[in-house]
């Protein structure tokens, strides 16, 4: 099978290659042997490209779910030239990324789920005729914003019925018309912002479940914040990003050498803490082993975490989050917790005097509970600081690897632990290159795995580039590194 471009579009030279022969870069041949994977794009891919080929590519890669094929070609090429080790320190960070759709009122979402559902029937000639006023109000309509809240209310309430009715009628329908994609969103939309009082009225919700439907064109794209306050909240998506870690200092102007080693896209409401594990399976499929030392924020760090780290011999390197704060009384962190000798001893030196391990039955979770009797605390001199004037004793439940966490947050305190996470600081300004750069922050299609596609083709475009901006700057300096040389061996300065 011969290659040959596109029919009707003219030869054109790719930038690539033109850089290539510009005998002005004078690259050397061994360098140069570095970058035939670029001049394979150059000579062949970019001759014969289409815009038009995007959609049938991408289609492709979904429904083979292949979305991490560009992104593992470039990583596994990276990886047999030399520059990312299989087994590296990297450093992980999340970010967020916004759906491609507005978000949504939840009226305007009930509204928009129920016309999606009526276009739907009518679209099959299934439309019931006494449903004329559906048709006006959810169609034909819109709902005027300038509106009071209790008009807006109203509106709601009138539309929860409305949805309810059309539901009715769809589960005495056949099976096809019951598991259509509009009726199942609407089913979910209802569920989602709806509920029975006590006289079987349906009222709203007080507030959506995770993970609920924002906005019905888009309902894969989720609500979440950023921290506990709230003060930084989206509707889209996550995306975990981990990079390789250069251990020596670069010099000025110099290309880095880290290369992102995975990109795991997720659902916005997931946690950090199991996302890690994630990422370390998605390493694994593309061929590399676990990272002896991964730098990451408070986030991913707990007892559960650090303990699996040092089963599996490898280093988690990061804050561990503070105990809750209690007011003007002692915290966990003021006690030696000795959990393995079921042993605790508290700021006034007195050890702890029962022992209790706690286990849930639904998670397996398994918490240990620590007291001091009455006898000890009542004559206590420290007794003000440690327990408040309605409580008799005091007692701590901390976690079963609660050690760790302990040994983590005095390692915090050193200055060899505040030096060593300055390699983590570098994720800020990769992810600020995705986004400011590549345009992370903002979904280009709609779905989960379109996304996650999209975030893929970033990585390997970041790769890409960071990986010939590096083999240039290698070749600038290969001339004079040999002039030195040969200087050196002649004795000239």
């Amino acid at each position: 099978m011969s290659l040959c471009p596109t029919p009707g579009l003219a030869p054109v030279k790719s930038p690539l290659r033109e850089i290539f022969d510009n005998p002005a870069y004078s690259i050397p041949a061994a360098v140069s042997k570095r970058a035939e994977f670029f001049l394979f794009f150059a000579d062949v891919i970019y001759p014969m490209f289409d815009p038009s080929l995007l959609v049938v590519f991408r289609k492709r890669l979904l429904t083979g779910e292949l979305e991490s094929l560009v992104f593992q070609a470039v990583l596994d090429r990276l990886v047999k030239d030399g520059w990312v080790a299989k087994r590296s320190k990297q450093r992980l960070d999340s970010t967020h990324v916004c759906g491609l759709l507005s978000h949504m009122s939840r009226l305007e979402c009930v509204r928009e789920t129920i016309r999606l559902a009526l276009e739907y029937l009518e679209r099959r000639q299934l439309l019931p005729e006494s449903w004329t006023t559906l048709w006006d109000h959810y169609v034909e309509s819109k709902v005027d914003h300038r509106c009071t809240v209790e008009t807006l209310k109203t509106k709601f309430l009138q539309a929860g019925k409305d949805m309810c009715t059309i539901l009715e009628w769809a589960n005495t329908q056949d099976v096809a018309i019951k598991d259509a994609e509009a009726i199942r969103l609407a089913q979910r939309v209802f569920d989602e912002n709806y509920e029975r009082d006590e006289q079987g009225e349906y009222q709203q919700t007080r507030a959506q479940p995770t993970g609920a439907v924002h906005n019905p064109h888009e309902p894969q794209a989720q609500w979440s914040s950023k921290s506990t306050i709230k003060d930084k909240t989206w509707v889209g998506y996550k995306t975990q990003v981990a990079e390789t870690v250069q251990e020596e200092p670069r010099e000025a102007g110099e290309p880095t050498q880290n290369f992102i080693a995975a990109l795991v896209t997720q659902n916005a409401s997931e946690s950090d803490k199991p996302s890690m594990a994630m990422v370390l399976s998605e390493q694994a499929n593309m061929g590399l082993e676990p990272p002896p030392v991964l730098y990451v924020d408070g986030a991913y760090v707990c007892g559960p975490s650090l303990h699996e780290a040092q089963e599996d011999v490898r280093e988690l390197h990061g804050p561990a989050p503070a105990s809750p704060d209690r007011g003007k009384v002692f915290t966990v962190e003021a006690f030696d917790i000795k959990v393995e000798e079921q042993q605790a001893i508290c700021p006034a030196g007195q050890t702890s005097s029962n022992c209790s391990r706690l286990r849930e039955e639904k998670t397996g979770k398994v918490d240990y509970r620590f007291e001091w009797n009455n006898t000890l605390c009542g004559a206590c001199p420290r007794r003000a600081e440690c327990i408040a004037a309605t409580q008799t004793h005091r007692t701590l439940v901390v976690g079963e690897y609660h050690t760790l966490l302990q040994a983590r947050r005095r390692e915090m305190l050193t200055e060899a632990f505040k030096l060593d996470m300055h390699h983590r600081n570098g994720i800020e300004g990769t992810q600020s290159e995705l986004i400011r750069g590549y345009g992370l922050r903002h979904a280009r299609y709609r779905s989960l795995a379109k996304t996650r596609l999209q975030n893929y083709l970033i990585g390997a475009a970041c790769n890409l580039r960071r990986w010939f901006r590096r083999v240039q700057w290698e070749a600038a300096r290969t001339p004079c590194t040999l002039v030195s040389a040969q200087a050196a061996a002649t004795g000239k300065t």
